[in-house]
C-alpha cells in the first residue's frame, strides 16, 4: 500500500506522495503516475506530486505527468505540495522548495498559497507571431516560465474539442517548439482580467487550469496590449478557478518576475491498492 493526499488547485488535480525516504526510483515513480492517474479505472488525477529531501531548500518538489514524463515545474502543483508540506508539518508557512526549474518560495495562508515563481527571462521568447494549425492563423506568443508555453489570441470562440486538435497539433510541432509546448487560448474578460485555458503537454488535454500557463497567459497580454508596465496584477479566469498573477517587469524589459495566488484544497487521504494494475 502506497499512503497519499488526493489535491487540487483550481481544479488541476494531483495525487501526493512523500518520498522523504527515498524509497520509490524515478522509474517507479513514472510508473506510478501512468498507473494511478487513469481516470474512472484508477483514482484519477492531472499528474503526481513527490515530495522528496534538499539540501537547498526545505524539501524538493519532483512532478510526473499522467502520461509518466517528468515535468520541470508547475504552479498549480506547487501551491499544492507547499499546502501539503505545511500540513504535514514538513515545512512552514513561509518556504522555499527546489524544483527542476530552480528553487521556488511560497506563503502558505490555509486554503491560500501565494507562489513566488522566480525571473523569467522576455529575451527568449518570441511575441505576436502568426502561427498556422491546421487551416487556421493566430496571433502567438511563446515564453518560458519554469516550462514552455504558446499563448493564443483566438478572434473567435472554439469548442473544447476545437482546442484539443489545434493545442496538440502545436504541441508537437517541434520546428516551433523543439521541446514541446503547454499551449493557452486567452481571451480578454472585464478590465483587468482574461480567461485561460490550457491543453498541456504531459496530460495531453485541456486541464481545469494551470498555475504556469496563467502566469504566461498573463504576461503576454501584457506585451500584447502595452505600454509594459512597471508592476501589473492579472486576474487570470480558467474553467477550474482563479489565480492572480502578480507581475513586475525590469526596467529594460528583458526579465518579468511572477507570482501566483489561489486556493487550494485538500480533497482526501488514504492508500492506493496494489490491486489497481
Amino acid at each position: 500500500m502506497i499512503s497519499f493526499v488526493k489535491m487540487q488547485g483550481n481544479g488541476n488535480d494531483f495525487i501526493v506522495l512523500d518520498n522523504g525516504d527515498g524509497s520509490f526510483s524515478s522509474r517507479a515513480l513514472s510508473d506510478a503516475a501512468m498507473r494511478f492517474c487513469r481516470r474512472r479505472k484508477s483514482l484519477g488525477a492531472d499528474g503526481i506530486l513527490v515530495v522528496e529531501k534538499s539540501v537547498q531548500a526545505d524539501f524538493a518538489m519532483r512532478l510526473f505527468n499522467a502520461d509518466g514524463s517528468e515535468g520541470e515545474m508547475c504552479g498549480n502543483g506547487a501551491r499544492c505540495i507547499s499546502r501539503y508540506a505545511f500540513e504535514k508539518g514538513i515545512a512552514g508557512k513561509e518556504q522555499s522548495f527546489s524544483t527542476l526549474a530552480g528553487i521556488m518560495r511560497a506563503v502558505v495562508d490555509p486554503p491560500f498559497v501565494d507562489l513566488s515563481m522566480g525571473t523569467s527571462s522576455l529575451s527568449d521568447g518570441w511575441y505576436n507571431r502568426s502561427v498556422k494549425a491546421g487551416d487556421r492563423i493566430f496571433q502567438c506568443s511563446f515564453l518560458w516560465v519554469g516550462v514552455p508555453h504558446a499563448v493564443l489570441f483566438p478572434e473567435e470562440p472554439l469548442s473544447d474539442e476545437e482546442m484539443v486538435k489545434i493545442g496538440r497539433t502545436l504541441r508537437n510541432n517541434t520546428g516551433l517548439f523543439p521541446d514541446g509546448a503547454n499551449v493557452n487560448f486567452v481571451t480578454p474578460k472585464d478590465e483587468g482580467s482574461i480567461f485561460s485555458v490550457t491543453y498541456e503537454r504531459g496530460v495531453e488535454d485541456l486541464t481545469e487550469s494551470c498555475g504556469t500557463g496563467s502566469a504566461a497567459s498573463a504576461v503576454c497580454w501584457i506585451l500584447r496590449n502595452g505600454p509594459l508596465p512597471e508592476m501589473a496584477v492579472v486576474e487570470v479566469f480558467n474553467p477550474g478557478g482563479i489565480n492572480t498573477v502578480t507581475l513586475s517587469f525590469s526596467e529594460n524589459g528583458r526579465e518579468v518576475s511572477a507570482s501566483l495566488k489561489g486556493r487550494t484544497v485538500m480533497v482526501a487521504e488514504g492508500f492506493l491498492l496494489e490491486e489497481d494494475k
